[in-house]
């Protein structure tokens, strides 16, 4: 660590310590499946659905859109910006928290969550956004050791909290609340606590509420996500939203806990493309071949992760759940491949938000989201909940698909050849390739020697390209 420089240091911490947090949610997985039902493991999760589909409207998408652009047009304003569009998030999260307790009984009957989940997710809204601003401006200025502390311990301590007090109220058999909202409590009582220090760390240093050219960049460049947003968190939770209404909320659990396993490689992707953007931002004009090694190296290796967990599956599977998840290991590999194209997506709608041309993302993102509500609502009815998987592939293919063209059309009409840095075919044919090795594991599951040795194959693959890499290094 000595010898790279910050942002190789920056971004091995923020990758460890993501992978970490989001390892150990995995980790507890075995853990909260043997203590809680299918079905309150359900309303666990339709709970983050609804919480991650109205938070893009409380957050305005500003995390997503604007900020690191912001950051370098702002440079010496860092923390007057932070504080003002922190206040113009916290305004609206107070409109939305009013009208969700104001009118209870009817949001508890549309959304299926009880008043104190709401009121949960109402404190959600109006603190989260301070941690994630923080967060992204420690990751963007290269400062990862106290970002990487935070997230590592809150991780530890909510993740602990969580089970002792699923464990303790499992025991005690009371039924002032239900296990799914005593672990959703117990959990966000941790975090948010956290978030609450930074909310008001950042206001007293940044003493500004409203600045008109901070809200008209951000808001300039966030807007059009706003529809992006909503739009990919349609796409990725509609599923279970509508698995919810059609069938039940024990259907829920199972597809929900099998979908945790099988994106389970998303938080490796995620680490990598948040350091990633960064450099990307900072060379995209200069000619820099380093981002065509670098994106496609990336891919790579998060192609070989995806196809491993689809791989190792049924050993997976039958260590973080019982018998009864079991049932739903094949909507394994279609899960796997379409995690494989968020990072695809990523790729091309990190060039559109350089350029800003955001509302191409937004357009994109909204076609595969209304494909995956009306596939969902056939074939769901039609195949039962396994098909959501399939469906949800389907639309992620769509959306890179329009991805990828409107950034290179975009990029040429912008003086920025897209070719110059991404290898194209070479994406879209490691594109193929990975679908074509994740449905493999379909039949393979009933072939467990071939498939273990091929998960071996993979495992020393990946293995290779990281001593390969350290040696280029060395």
């Amino acid at each position: 660590m000595k010898k790279i420089s910050a942002g190789a240091k920056s971004a091995v911490v923020y990758t460890l310590s993501t992978i970490f947090s989001r390892g150990l949610a995995i980790i507890s997985v075995p853990i909260f499946t043997r203590l809680m039902t299918s079905e309150q493991i359900g309303i666990v999760n339709i709970y983050s659905s609804w919480y991650s589909l109205i938070s893009v409207i409380a957050t305005l998408s500003l995390i997503s859109g604007g900020f690191n652009v912001a950051m370098k047009e702002f440079e010496n304003e860092r923390d007057q910006y932070l504080s003002s569009v922190l206040s113009l998030t916290s305004g609206i999260s107070l409109i939305i928290s009013a009208v969700l307790i104001a009118f209870s009984g009817y949001w508890t009957s549309v959304l299926g969550l009880s008043k104190r989940m709401l009121l949960l997710m109402s404190i959600g809204f109006l603190v989260a956004p301070a941690r994630d601003f923080w967060l992204a401006r420690q990751r963007y200025e290269y400062k990862y050791k106290l970002a990487g502390l935070v997230t590592i311990v809150s991780a530890i301590v909510a993740t602990a909290v969580s089970i002792i007090s699923v464990y303790s109220y499992s025991r005690q058999k009371l039924n002032n609340f239900s296990v799914a909202e005593v672990r959703l409590l117990s959990n966000y009582i941790v975090i948010y606590g956290v978030a609450i220090v930074i909310w008001i760390s950042i206001f007293l240093k940044g003493k500004t509420l409203f600045k008109k050219k901070y809200w008209k960049l951000s808001l300039s460049l966030s807007l059009p996500l706003v529809g992006y947003q909503i739009a990919s968190q349609i796409l990725s939770t509609s599923d279970r939203l509508m698995i919810s209404k059609l069938v039940n909320d024990s259907a829920v659990g199972i597809y929900s806990t099998l979908y945790t396993v099988s994106s389970l490689s998303l938080m490796v992707w995620s680490a990598l493309n948040s350091s990633f953007v960064p450099f990307l931002f900072q060379n995209i004009n200069s000619g820099n071949q380093k981002i065509k090694k670098i994106s496609f190296s990336m891919l790579a290796f998060f192609s070989l992760v995806a196809v491993e967990l689809v791989y190792l599956a049924p050993e997976i599977v039958r260590f973080i759940a019982t018998e009864e998840y079991y049932e739903a290991i094949w909507i394994m590999p279609p899960i796997a491949a379409g995690v494989y194209f968020i990072s695809v997506s990523n790729l091309y709608s990190n060039v559109l938000t350089y350029l800003k041309k955001t509302k191409y993302i937004m357009f994109s993102s909204i076609i595969a989201a209304v494909s995956n509500i009306i596939l969902n609502y056939i074939f769901i009815r039609i195949y039962g909940y396994m098909a959501a998987a399939y469906t949800t592939l389907a639309s992620y293919v769509i959306m890179t698909a329009l991805l990828m063209i409107f950034a290179i059309k975009t990029g040429t009409k912008c003086g920025v050849s897209v070719a110059s840095f991404y290898s194209n075919k070479m994406i879209v044919t490691m594109s193929v390739v990975t679908v074509f090795l994740c449905m493999i594991g379909l039949p393979l599951y009933n072939l467990s020697l071939l498939r273990l040795v091929l998960a071996i194959i993979l495992f020393l693959s990946l293995l290779v390209m990281v001593l390969i890499k350290q040696k280029k290094k060395g």
